[in-house]
């Protein structure tokens, strides 16, 4: 897959502390150094988000892979340290991985640079995200036949769904003591190539539902219907509240109201659901 490379430099000098790096990212928790060859070139620090599935490469060279450093101002000196991020990540893990970005630059006093930079510049967060986003935005005009494996979803849904996949944890930890289940998504596709996210929910188990819900896959003893979630909450919403501090459409059944909703859950009819639903995998999914 293309990456987004940000080089960084310094000021007048071309060092900086081996070992300090190697402590900065072992106080982030989704970072690794690589295995080591002595024959090669290279140092990889590896960073894998194990719950978005993001990743980038901080890596440190013996020598310089900036095209055309020469044109550069010689006041910036190229510390042979960059990093190298999949252009199809997701905006909402990108910002993650620009904010690691920003600690670096502010703790080590690096400068960037990218392809697309007039000169060196000093860090600033939206000058990297706007870069990055013209980046993704054109390697998708020009490859987008290539990407026979992903989807496309729009930009601020897939980062309300992330956000919540991110903190889930901290919203099962909050409502575990209340006995509300706090569902996984499943990523599903159509014949259409559209995305729906949905959510598996038990008979008489109280639950939580994320943003962006497009269909419940509702157990019931044996039988098991796929439900439009539209029409879920249009008959189940007044015994709903809104999850307090969390994103908007971000709902949870009152425990007092439980058997009134599972009663007209029980007594309603539904949509009949005839197309088919196929799983993908989160990391198929491309925010457009």
């Amino acid at each position: 897959m293309s990456m987004f490379v940000l080089h960084f430099f310094k000021e007048k000098s071309r060092s900086f502390d081996y070992e300090r790096i190697l402590s900065f990212f072992d106080e982030i928790a989704e970072s690794e150094l690589a295995p080591v060859d002595e024959n090669s070139s290279e140092v990889r620090i590896l960073y894998r988000h194990p719950i978005l599935k993001s990743k980038a490469d901080f890596v440190i060279t013996k020598k310089s892979t900036v095209t055309d450093i020469y044109k550069l101002d010689p006041h910036y000196l190229d510390v042979n340290f960059r990093i190298e991020i999949p252009l199809l990540t997701p905006y909402y893990s990108v910002a993650k991985i620009i904010r690691i970005i920003e600690k670096l630059c502010k703790e080590f006093n690096f400068a960037i640079y990218h392809d697309l930079f007039e000169d060196v510049l000093q860090f600033k967060y939206e000058v990297v995200e706007k870069v990055f986003d013209i980046v993704k935005r054109t390697y998708k005009e020009k490859h987008g036949y290539q990407l026979t494996d992903y989807y496309y979803y729009p930009e601020n849904r897939l980062n309300d769904c992330l956000k919540y996949i991110d903190e889930q944890y901290e919203l099962h930890r909050y409502y575990k003591e209340l006995d509300i289940y706090v569902p996984n998504y499943f990523v599903t596709v159509d014949e259409q190539d559209r995305v729906h996210f949905t959510i598996e929910w038990k008979e008489n188990t109280l639950t939580l539902f994320p943003p962006h819900i497009d269909y419940v896959y509702y157990r019931s003893g044996f039988d098991n219907k796929i439900l439009p979630y539209d029409e879920v909450m249009a008959k189940i919403e007044k015994f709903t509240q809104a999850v307090p501090g969390f994103l908007q459409n971000t709902k949870v059944i009152e425990s007092k109201n439980s058997k009134k909703v599972f009663k007209i859950l029980k007594k309603s009819k539904f949509t009949a659901i005839t197309t088919s639903l196929i799983r993908i995998d989160l990391e198929q999914v491309i925010d457009v």
